[in-house]
């Protein structure tokens, strides 16, 4: 790779950077949990020392240490399980994670009953009254129930929620000991016990009020059936999480065994240190794993901004830990800083071993080589309590501590290679025998917009076939290579890729399917693409028997720039000669001096313009299970256009065709009993109005706000809405909004996951989108009258409950066009819908008034 070409594939940091705020806010938020957690149990033990006997505060000590040591074990691997599982998991997500709650809770029972009994039987300092007893095996229950939801919300990548429950939690629990110390009763173990377990219930339940409110539980039905063929991910979890907690817990029995309590103590003292260090690696390696479970093609990059993040901010910190043991161990007391200074410098060396551990499990845990890892980390936890046995029985606190770094530094010789091969391998995303020329960031509204796509289909043509329109794009890269039309779209990275000429050949022959010079069904060639799968190129064609249907990713852009580029591919491919779009301005701030024009100067319209109107919520129902089936149905007529404009100079002046027509479809849907949601739509409206004269958006510059028209089967109610919203410009701020939480979070390369249920009687939530005038293809080569042609635009993506109706007029006939999951509403009565606008829109209308 040439100098030049190094640079193209630079950006800097910051940029760079954006595409990671999921791990970083993913991993701040743990981080955040740690923390929190630690001021506020530092603040309630603070409290119940003085507030509570001491005998009372070791009692409730030591259940705590049992509720976590028993919870842990009593998760099973089930925690990290959903981690990996949920992101790839298309449906029954909650299903999965309520069932892996159910069967933490139950083994963490069974571990809780096995400790009370043999602490009743073995342990006389540890018995309870029956009531505390119960409360302590319900708390280990309990613990391990919201240890494994904690772990499910960072595989959903909800990272702050889990920090939301972890602070209610620490909040609610110091609350209620000091409401405890306020009343005129001496508190016992069970009472500092029962506001432990209270806190988790109380902040469960509001975490669970959260979620519902966000609409994020589909269901709750556990299923043991969905455990099938998981059992031995589980246990192999279960066997890597063990293994890697088991022996760094048990190092302090070992120093108490082979040194002295005392010694014990300060090396306690300098590990409580370590671990604070060890929590960013900790944290940031978990993060690691739940991002790149479900896009394992973001791996390598974000192994290496997690390795920048480790090493680049904590190593420093470890070495000014080195440098300053002393001091540090002096603030617990001078014996302190005696025996364990030297330990403590040690420890803190050994921050980079801990790093590349850490993100050896992810990287393991990632490439489904747990079983593994978890074997060579229980060989490595072994390994690490015999050198601390032999160390400490052959000389002092510091020989231990020295032949456990030993040990982890050669554990770090063999795990390492391991993580830098990942680092250091080829970027994701490019496959092998593609070879890239350069790259081009793909812009906010680019990204905004990537994961949808658009499709176009047109006919009948003469002189259009596959060859021809290969060529046309061949002519296209010779003139620019750097066209997006003929880049390669790289959706895990954002970004263009522009191919070698030896490439581009093979690029386009993928890029276009010849489907024969036979008679062509156009309803098929859309539903074909619809269903196919969202890949690298951005356009993407079917042509045959004189027809053109051209699948067209979003980010590429909107209805002008794509009937800009299928105007010039048939045009060239007719003529037999390459296809020929200069290349247009990409300006930067285009969104930020039109919202500016419209509110920067003008106070008076702030209030308006930050004032949103939402979707309303709707009621919870009885669900059914559902699966996607995206489908279209088709419609055209001559003559309603003509009619439309007749009953529109009578009786609704100035009101356009397509605010007639978007009324005379909610009107057919309600005829038929498909009972339409009235209550608003989403209308898809283009903001390049707003821009300055002279500036041009080739991509995607709209945006779709749902607004509450009176009545959504009148057209002037939805015209005079309409043109109010329109007035204001508060798409501009919509899309600002937008933008910048794309810039600050990134935005997605696919769609998100469409639900497994739906209501039992769903209700159409539609979508309107009017694609204007098509005339400019007027002059292309057909081989049909206006009447007969065909001219379909069509979305390849709508919601579970929702019908989008995209219309547009060409040479004075009205194109209308349906998209919709034939699982969920009746292909037949949706077509019959379209059918009654295209007859008699009036009689419709009408018949609502």
């Amino acid at each position: 790779m040439t100098a030049t070409e190094a640079r193209t594939h630079r950006a800097p940091a910051a940029t760079r950077l954006r595409g990671h705020v999921d791990l970083f806010l993913n991993a701040g938020s743990l981080m955040a949990t740690t923390l929190i957690t630690s001021l506020f149990g530092f603040a309630y033990w603070w409290l119940a020392a003085r507030v509570a006997p001491a005998a009372a505060v070791g009692q409730a000590s030591a259940a705590v240490s049992a509720m976590t040591l028993i919870g842990t074990i009593g998760m099973f691997g089930m925690g990290t399980m959903l981690i990996s599982d949920l992101p790839s998991l298309k449906s029954h997500k909650w299903d999965l994670i309520s069932t892996c709650l159910l069967v933490a809770g139950a083994a963490a029972t069974i571990g809780g009953v096995l400790y009370v009994t043999l602490a009743h039987w073995f342990v006389p300092g540890l018995r309870t009254s029956t009531p505390a007893t119960i409360l302590l095996v319900v708390g280990i229950a309990l613990n391990a129930i919201t240890l494994v939801l904690d772990e499910a919300l960072v595989g959903l990548l909800q990272g702050p929620l889990q920090l939301m429950r972890n602070a209610w939690f620490s909040v609610i629990k110091l609350v209620l000991l000091g409401a405890a110390a306020l009343l005129p009763f001496t508190l016992n173990g069970g009472g500092l016990l029962l506001t432990w377990v209270a806190g988790i219930v109380l902040s469960t339940a509001i975490l669970g009020r959260a979620l519902r409110r966000r609409g994020m539980i589909d269901s709750l039905q556990p299923r043991l059936s969905l455990l099938h063929g998981r059992g031995r991910t589980a246990f192999d979890h279960n066997l890597l999480n063990l293994a890697t907690y088991l022996p760094r817990a048990a190092l302090p029995l070992v120093v108490t065994a082979v040194l002295s309590a005392e010694a014990n103590a300060s090396f306690y003292t300098a590990f409580m240190v370590l671990s604070f260090l060890a929590m960013v690696p900790g944290n940031v390696a978990l993060t690691l794993f739940a991002v790149t479970s479900g896009d394992r093609a973001a791996l390598r990059s974000k192994v290496r901004v997690g390795l920048a993040l480790c090493l680049g901010g904590g190593l420093p910190v470890s070495l000014l830990v080195v440098a300053l043991a002393g001091p540090i161990m002096s603030v617990f007391g001078h014996q302190y800083a005696a025996s364990a200074t030297t330990a403590l410098r040690i420890l803190a060396l050994t921050y980079v071993p801990f790093v590349f551990h850490h993100f050896f499990l992810a990287v393991s845990r990632v490439q489904n080589r747990v079983r593994g890892a978890g074997i060579f980390s229980v060989f490595a936890g072994a390994a690490e309590l015999l050198a601390a046995w032999y160390g400490g029985s052959r000389g002092s606190l510091t020989d231990l501590v020295a032949a456990v770094a030993i040990v982890m530094g050669i554990e770090t010789v063999i795990v390492a290679p391991t993580v830098l091969r990942v680092v250091f391998a080829r970027p994701a995303g490019l496959d092998p025998g593609i070879k890239v020329m350069s790259t081009t960031r793909l812009t906010v509204h680019e990204r905004a917009w990537l994961p949808l796509e658009y499709i176009r289909t047109i006919g009948p043509l003469t002189g259009v076939n596959a060859p021809r329109i290969r060529l046309a794009l061949l002519g296209l890269y010779q003139a620019d290579p750097k066209h997006r039309a003929v880049s390669r779209l790289d959706r895990s990275s954002g970004r263009w890729q522009h191919l070698y000429a030896s490439e581009i050949g093979a690029y386009i022959e993928q890029a276009v399917t010849d489907l024969g010079d036979g008679p062509a069904d156009f309803d098929a060639m859309t539903r074909q693409l619809q269903a196919e799968p969202r890949g690298d190129h951005p356009v993407r064609i079917l042509v045959g028997g004189g027809y053109v249907a051209m699948k067209v990713s979003h980010a590429y852009g909107d209805a002008g720039p794509v009937n800009d580029l299928l105007h010039e591919l048939v045009s060239a491919a007719a003529e037999y000669r390459p296809a020929i779009l200069p290349p247009l301005a990409r300006p930067r701030f285009a969104l930020f001096k039109a919202w500016f024009a419209q509110f920067g100067t003008k106070p008076g319209r702030w209030k308006t313009g930050i004032s949103f109107a939402r979707p309303p919520a709707h009621e919870e129902t009885a669900i059914r299970p559902w699966e996607p089936a995206l489908t279209v149905r088709t419609a055209r007529s001559a003559k309603v256009l003509k009619q439309m404009r007749a009953w529109r100079d009578e009786y609704a002046p100035g009101v356009t065709t397509s605010a007639i027509t978007f009324a005379a479809f909610t009107a057919a849907l309600s005829e038929l009993g498909l009972d339409p949601d009235l209550s608003g739509g989403t209308f898809l409206a283009d903001a390049r109005r707003y821009l300055a004269k002279g500036t041009v958006i080739d991509s995607n510059f709209c945006f779709g706000p749902y607004l509450s028209p009176d009545r959504l089967t009148d057209p002037m109610s939805i015209h005079t809405t309409l043109k109010a919203e329109l007035g204001t410009g508060r798409i501009l701020t919509m899309m600002m909004l937008r933008t910048g939480k794309i810039g600050l979070l990134g935005a997605p390369g696919m769609p998100d996951t469409l639900p497994s249920q739906i209501t039992v009687r769903p209700r159409p939530r539609l979508t309107f989108s009017n694609q204007g005038r098509h005339d400019m293809l007027g002059d292309l080569d057909w081989t049909a009258d206006p009447a007969w042609r065909v001219n379909q635009s069509v979305p390849t993506l709508t919601g579970p409950e929702g019908i989008t109706l995209t219309t547009s007029e060409m040479n004075g006939v009205l194109h209308l066009e349906a998209t919709f999951h034939a699982s969920t509403f009746d292909a037949g009565l949706v077509a019959r819908a379209l059918e009654l606008v295209c007859t008699d829109p009036a009689a419709l209308i009408m018949a609502r008034r």
